[in-house]
């Protein structure tokens, strides 16, 4: 078995340009920046609009539903987690103070939030569902039929299994699991002095399956909480209940490891992720009807704010909503496509791959996932495990699927003799479990696992097959703006790069060695890297653009990613306005610019997209008076991904796939029915089609693109890959 390791790395974070020339404040007051936490929710809510869309399928719209809910999970374990830190600091820091100003507005954001989905839960989901044959029937709506036969699956499927936890002087308030759902009680006995404080304690309900099928007609079902404490007091003879209070508690998800102390990363991961689900209490959600006292007394025990008690009119998580389809489809009526999006087709690009090899040694392949298939990217990999003359491969893996094809043809790889190495980042966010696990699985086959950079994540998305041909070593490489996961590329929008063009595959071996051993970043080619010279690249693309409009030739970006959150970038953009660039910029979540704003950013457009897919493919253009960049990129605007993660970018120079790319950003621009516009207050607009003005999806679009890819590339075939003489210091 190799050994499995981290490294301590040579990056360091590339030097800041100087400041751009100042622009004035905004007029009237307004602030320069969006609160980071405030554009999350302001997402949020856009999510919860499809959820609420009258003319979208309905099991659609409950899963809308329930990624609001997911959303907010992460939101309070995350961002939430971190204000709750910040304000228990120092009174006189100024980041406790400017967390103690965010935190009260914030708070009220999530309340309303979570109150307008939960009425879009009641007055428009619950119905639909009815009509449906889809009912959640409450305690007090339980015939007696019902209430016998659950007393029966309490006694003989639930009852073993509950274990009830006192709380009093010997005993203290127990650690409650993270997100799961439990009951507290408040217990009498009749011998208790009238002035006595009852008793307390705490069951959890068991997780898993929370739909219980009632007798009699089907569609009919119980919440297993409310099985739970209906028939409560079964737990507890002698005493009676006289309170009951159901409750959710989200914790701090934040993983507290020193890396620069850790001797083993892996064992470090893996004895946080046992304390993980026992980080402090940030919120603490409550049935609306829960006993006021039992309330109160759970926020103390918890050290929560009143302001962090949620109080829920519905069931608690709506997350359960994700499998409503396959209840549905369980009923007399079988499978409800009707109330499902219609499937796009997702053909297979390139059509001719029958060998992948002899395809990119003459030319490249740009795939728009998923309304092109991600299978073409899973049988590369495939394809190079098995063959004889692959030697070597490598690849990063940052969030892959459970039984992950790539997984799978790697340790074929690694068992059928070739040199694997592959990077597993352990510390991406809630997956590091998996991946701990594949590290391991891939160690056990004989494959080289690096896992992790002392100080940065990994999030570059490179894949690296050398390979002995006939007249010598040829490289082949992809490069993605997404994960290397099979169950995402089919919900995700992203794009995958395959090409055999040497100067792109030095770029991608130079990164390969930086990351598994110890080299100097070499002159970048095609590639730029974070946290070397990304933001630099960046800077200097806007920068030539504001010089271009100064000078009275048109300046232009267009920019398309997940999320705008880094000032000195915004700082950039609003100078490049002033200097008259035009700018458009696609961002799907967070954006703390302020757009259309006289004399800040009036030359500067904001629009998010927000449909069945999620936007996360990462696209960049500066029209460079004539002499276009166009690039892919794993990072977003963030001082995250700038600074503190390894990202790759790779300009795409072939005109046919430039012109792929400029198609896809004019498409998400004319859209005029899922695309939102930033107002100058940092509020958004749902576009609709002006009378007279046809509808724009660009879903639709780009379906009808990804049917003509095809005739476009055998239109292209001949150019496009341009292979770059070797430098003189790798030919010695």
């Amino acid at each position: 078995m190799k050994k499995t390791k981290s490294t301590t790395s040579i990056f360091r974070r590339e030097p800041r340009a100087a400041a751009p020339e100042p622009v004035p404040a905004a007029a009237g007051g307004i602030e320069r920046y969006i609160v980071r936490e405030m554009s999350w929710l302001a997402f949020n809510r856009r999510v919860l609009e499809e959820a609420e869309e009258s003319g979208k399928p309905l099991i659609e719209r409950c899963k809308f539903a329930a990624i609001v809910s997911s959303n907010l999970d992460e939101f309070v374990m995350v961002r939430l987690a971190e204000i709750h830190a910040q304000v228990r600091g120092p009174g006189a820091d100024p980041a406790t103070q400017e967390a103690r100003r965010q935190a009260t507005p914030i708070r009220e954001q999530i309340r309303e939030m979570v109150e307008a989905q939960y009425r879009c839960w009641r007055e428009q989901l619950v119905p639909l569902l009815a009509k449906e044959g889809f009912t959640l029937v409450p305690p007090a709506e339980w015939a007696d039929t019902d209430r016998e036969s659950l007393r029966a699956y309490y006694r003989d499927q639930l009852e073993a299994i509950l274990t009830p936890l006192a709380v009093d002087p010997a005993r203290p308030f127990p650690v409650v699991v993270n997100r799961g759902i439990t009951v507290a009680v408040a217990l009498w006995k009749d011998d208790d002095e009238p002035t006595a404080d009852p008793r307390r304690a705490l069951v959890a309900v068991p997780g898993g399956n929370r739909l219980i099928a009632l007798v009699g007609a089907p569609g009919r079902f119980a919440l297993v909480e409310d099985v739970v404490m209906t028939f409560l007091d079964r737990l507890f003879p002698g005493y009676r209940i006289s309170g009951r209070c159901l409750f959710r508690i989200t914790r701090d998800g934040t993983l507290e490891i020193d890396e620069d102390q850790a001797n083993d990363l892996l064992t470090e991961i893996e004895q946080e992720l046992s304390s993980r689900d026992h980080g402090h209490a940030v919120r603490l959600e409550v049935a609306h009807d829960a006993d006021r006292s039992l309330n109160d007394w759970l926020a103390k025990a918890l050290d929560l704010h009143h302001n962090d008690v949620v109080p829920i009119n519905g069931p608690l998580d709506l997350t359960f909503l994700f499998g409503l389809g396959d209840r549905l489809d369980q009923l007399p009526a079988g499978r409800r496509d009707d109330l499902r999006d219609r499937p796009i087709p997702m053909p297979l690009h390139p059509a001719e791959w029958d060998d992948p090899f002899a395809y990119l040694r003459e030319r490249e392949a740009l795939i728009h996932h998923p309304y092109q298939s991600f299978q073409r990217v899973v049988e590369l990999v495939e394809r190079a495990a098995d063959d004889p003359k692959v030697l070597a491969l490598k690849q990063t893996l940052y969030r892959t699927s459970g039984n992950s094809p790539f997984v799978r043809a790697l340790v074929r790889a690694a068992r059928n003799g070739k040199q694997v190495t592959v990077l597993v980042e352990l510390k991406a966010r809630f997956d590091e479990a998996a991946n701990i696990r594949w590290a391991r699985a891939l160690e056990e086959a004989g494959a080289h696992v690096v896992y992790g950079l002392v100080g940065y994540k990994v999030h570059a998305k490179l894949l690296l097959i050398i390979r002995k041909e006939e007249d010598g070593i040829r490289r082949y490489c992809h490069l993605g703006t997404g994960n290397y996961n099979d169950r995402t590329a089919r919900l995700y929008t992203d794009l995958s790069y395959l090409t055999a063009n040497e100067a792109v595959c030095r770029d991608v071996a130079a990164l390969f060695n930086m990351l598994t051993g110890y080299s100097q970043p070499p002159d970048w080619e095609r590639l730029a890297v974070a946290p070397l010279t990304l933001r630099s690249s960046f800077v200097a693309w806007i920068r030539r653009e504001a010089a271009h409009a100064k000078a009275g030739r048109p300046g232009r970006i267009i920019a398309k990613f997940n999320a705008l959150v880094d000032e000195g970038m915004v700082d950039e953009l609003y100078a490049a306005s002033a200097a008259g660039v035009e700018i458009d910029l696609i961002v799907r979540g967070m954006c703390i610019l302020r757009a259309g704003v006289p004399g800040l950013s009036e030359h500067i457009r904001v629009r998010s997209i927000v449909g069945r897919f999620l936007e996360h493919s990462r696209i960049y253009h500066f029209a460079n008076a004539g002499e276009p960049v166009y690039a892919i990129s794993s990072a977003d605007w963030m001082g995250r991904n700038l600074d503190r993660r390894v990202e790759d970018l790779v300009m795409i120079e072939a005109p046919e796939l430039q012109a792929t790319l400029a198609r896809v950003l004019d498409h998400c621009l004319a859209d005029n029915t899922q695309a939102r516009l930033m107002q100058p207050d940092g509020t958004y607009l749902r576009l609709q089609p002006a009378e007279g003005q046809p509808r724009v999806s660009c879903i639709d679009r780009l379906v009808e693109d990804a049917a003509k890819a095809e005739v476009v590339a055998d239109a292209g075939s001949g150019s496009g890959l341009r292979f770059v003489p070797r430098r003189k210091n790798d030919a010695e």
